[in-house]
């Protein structure tokens, strides 16, 4: 037997037909921080230039929708409670309302992604979203955020999951985690730089022009974030199938589809005289695909396909140039060559009722959307700025504040706070500067094993358990007094600790994004699997905020504790099953590929076998 061909750079080994020992840590490594492939000057090219365009826009855009987020938290403890009489849980309440408008936004928002083209798309989303922000300065009353805050929600969708979706279409498995891991850390980055802003602007603004510091920070919030809508109307690049970028060159368009189907549609070396029967039913795309590709022989056939134009002896070696003959006739591009839009491009409607059978069909649906429903909840001491109410309430307070009441519709300050406004919107920070880190950090780790994105669900487990266990330890005294330093510094790190557990986020994304391109998922199926997941998650958040994290409910959280305990308890047991899915379809995947290569060794392909040996669905009679 012959030694087995060659993988593509962007195979991952993932077929059995084509064992080799795995890289080692050192070549991992190199591929890891060098884009592209050594052999391919035009991919590194192509890297360098999405990067570039779509992570600055896609960074920026995601550090501004947190910093408008944080916004809110951050006023809140710095003079808006008092201006504007809040009472009870109202600012959870305002949570949730955002939380609504989010989760009517999502599948919206991310199937719009398939009509309107996303650098028209992202940008006017952004805009609207700016200017809610800055409406919110003129706020008199909690109902008047309430309202805002909802329609924020929906503008604010767009940007998460459609993010990921548009990462997805650029990026491979191997190089996906760490772009994810970037995007996610620029989130945090807002989250962590939105205190010190509070805090720069209470110091030299109070009291500007009859505003208090709370006002300009929203005024501000929405100014600094037009810019970046306008430079993405200008410069981002859509989709490979779509893209009009003026910065990527016909070749790297080529590539970057190239890039993303080859690993579905491309196969070992083979005569062309033999018949392939796919085990598989191949996507329509992907059918378009493999008829505009030309196979790659080792001996001429001048009858299998039509004559090219005479090379010259340049393209002969040139990649590139095999690349234009692969995708001469490209998709996207009309008789004009105006790009087309997704939607033109998808062949089955997202409203279909096949679209429907096959989304609830398969394991992705249901299994990815559970486990950022578990997965998101573990983020709740952070998204809720737990460790911010902790410390305005904090239990060496000598009253806290009693709620406003019809005679009292607002009670002064407490004279004696153990924080200033400052510390109170300075110390939390050190919690998104822990997520950042941890995202990161596993962006890394899993980016060189690909495999393995289950590891952050079971690491999220232990830290969801530790973290409110001894929180609840402190507040039952034993660290000394609850009010104490000691007990004081135990609640702290582990809410700091807490902010590890944002590395799902990118991770979690990447492992969908993974499992649906390896699958032979169509775009649009990814998109709605992708707002799924996160419509799930804010669907179930929109009420457990306030059922178990209600400002109310300062400085301990008891109810909460426990809730985290349970949810990360069931998201290690779901991440266990989810993984064992996801194995079961890989092998059942690498042994169709080890059937077909079994097949070109014989004669004649498939036709040596014979049709009436598949059923409809491309498996064979005979299977067990």
């Amino acid at each position: 037997m012959g030694s087995p061909p060659a993988t593509s750079p962007h195979d991952d080994g993932q077929a059995a037909s084509r064992p080799s020992r795995s890289p080692g840590l050192a070549a991992r490594l190199r591929s890891y921080f060098r884009p592209g492939t050594p052999s391919s000057p035009l991919e590194r090219r192509l890297l360098l230039k999405i990067d570039f365009f779509i992570l600055t826009f896609c960074c920026l855009s995601y550090f501004l929708n947190y910093l408008d987020r944080t916004a809110l938290s951050n006023a809140y403890v710095s003079g808006m409670k008092e201006s504007l009489s809040f009472r009870g849980n109202q600012l959870n309440q305002i949570n949730t309302c955002f939380t609504i408008g989010y989760v009517l936004g999502q599948i919206p928002s991310n199937l719009s992604l398939h009509y309107v083209a996303p650098r028209v798309f992202f940008p006017g989303m952004m805009v609207l979203w700016a200017g809610l922000t800055m409406v919110t300065a003129a706020a008199r009353r909690p109902g008047d955020i309430m309202a805002i805050r909802f329609f924020q929600g929906v503008a604010e969708s767009t940007t998460f999951v459609g993010t990921h979706y548009i990462l997805g279409s650029w990026y491979t498995e191997q190089e996906l985690g760490k772009r994810s891991g970037v995007f996610t850390a620029s989130g945090l980055a807002g989250t962590m730089i939105g205190g010190f802003v509070q805090s720069g602007i209470h110091a030299s603004m109070d009291g500007l022009r009859g505003l208090a510091g709370w006002r300009w920070l929203f005024i501000i919030d929405g100014i600094i974030t037009l810019p970046v809508a306008i430079y993405g109307f200008l410069l981002f690049p859509d989709t490979p199938k779509t893209t009009r970028a003026p910065y990527l060159s016909g070749e790297e368009r080529e590539l970057a589809v190239r890039r993303m189907e080859g690993p579905m549609i491309e196969e070992p070396e083979r005569p062309s005289n033999e018949t392939l029967v796919p085990e598989v039913p191949p996507s329509p795309s992907a059918s378009r695909a493999e008829a505009s590709a030309k196979p790659v022989d080792d001996k001429p056939d001048s009858q299998s396909r039509p004559e090219p134009s005479p090379p010259t002896s340049a393209s002969d070696t040139n990649p590139s140039s095999n690349l234009d003959h692969h995708l001469h006739h490209h998709p996207s591009m009309s008789a004009s060559g105006t790009a087309k839009t997704e939607h033109s491009l998808t062949p089955t409607h997202p409203f279909s009722l096949p679209f429907a059978r096959s989304l609830f069909s398969s394991y992705h649906f249901p299994s990815f959307i559970l486990l950022w429903i578990l997965a998101g909840e573990t983020e709740s001491f952070s998204s809720n700025a737990l460790l911010s109410l902790y410390l305005k309430s904090h239990p060496s307070n000598p009253s806290n504040p009693s709620n406003p009441s019809p005679s009292n519709p607002s009670p002064p300050v407490p004279p004696v706070q153990k924080y200033t406004i400052a510390q109170l919107n300075n110390y939390p920070t050190g919690v998104p500067a822990v997520g950042i880190v941890s995202t990161l950090f596993f962006a890394f780790i899993t980016d060189l094993y690909p495999r393995h994105r289950s590891i952050v669900g079971y690491f999220i487990g232990m830290i969801g358990i530790l973290t409110p266990s001894l929180i609840l330890a402190a507040q039952k005294g034993h660290f000394g007094d609850p009010a104490g330093s000691k007990a004081t510094g135990v609640v702290m790190a582990m809410y700091y600790l807490a902010g590890s557990v944002y590395a799902c986020q990118a991770t979690f994304f990447a492992w969908a994004n993974d499992a649906m391109t390896r699958d032979g998922k169509e775009p649009v199926f990814r998109g709605v699997v992708l707002a799924g997941m996160n419509l799930g998650n804010n669907a179930v958040n929109a009420w457990w905020s306030i059922v178990f994290y209600g400002a109310a409910m300062a400085p301990w959280f008891e109810r909460g504790m426990w809730a985290m305990i349970g949810t990360s308890i069931a998201l290690a047991a779901w991440t266990a099953f989810l993984s064992s899915m996801e194995k079961r379809s890989r092998r059942r995947r690498e042994r169709e590929l080890k059937e077909r290569e079994e097949t070109r060794r014989i004669p004649g392909g498939d036709a040596a076998v014979g049709p009436s040996t598949r059923d409809e669905k491309g498996k064979r009679v005979d299977d067990v």
